[in-house]
């Protein structure tokens, strides 16, 4: 496992210990299991959709001889709902989750999140929202 998918399952594990997601439950988007249809229940399905890692010379103003890694990634998390559920539930879901990434990202390394409207997949006859951050993170070493 990749230091990104690392940090991710790390703030994903973080969300799922608060009592308002505990009846959502979380998937990789390109796990072993399918995704059941119909979806019976609240789904997260995360993904990362976007990396980038830089190796560098990263003092600045630390120190010189700091070299490391820095890695970027966008992550989006789609939550979807039965058709028949209410969306209210699923704005609160999703407004608990952007609530709760910052109180589960120990390590601060989200810098920004966002969360899309209210939209239908029909493949899934389901409803969903986005929910989508960044993260931002170093891996030091001296040289």
């Amino acid at each position: 496992m990749n230091q990104i998918e690392k940090q991710i399952d790390r703030i994903i594990a973080g969300l799922k210990t608060f009592d308002a997601l505990q009846r959502v439950r979380f998937v990789r988007e390109y796990g072993s299991h399918s995704v059941e249809t119909p979806i019976k229940g609240l789904l997260a399905v995360v993904s990362i959709t976007d990396t980038a890692l830089l190796r560098d010379y990263l003092g600045g103003y630390v120190s010189s001889s700091l070299k490391g890694e820095c890695y970027t990634a966008n992550v989006e998390i789609r939550v979807y709902a039965p058709a028949t559920e209410n969306g209210s539930g699923l704005s609160e879901i999703v407004g608990e989750i952007l609530t709760d990434l910052k109180k589960a990202d120990n390590e601060k390394i989200i810098t920004e999140s966002s969360a899309s409207a209210i939209a239908f997949d029909p493949d899934l006859n389901a409803i969903y929202r986005e929910v989508k951050f960044s993260v931002e993170f170093c891996l030091c070493e001296e040289v």
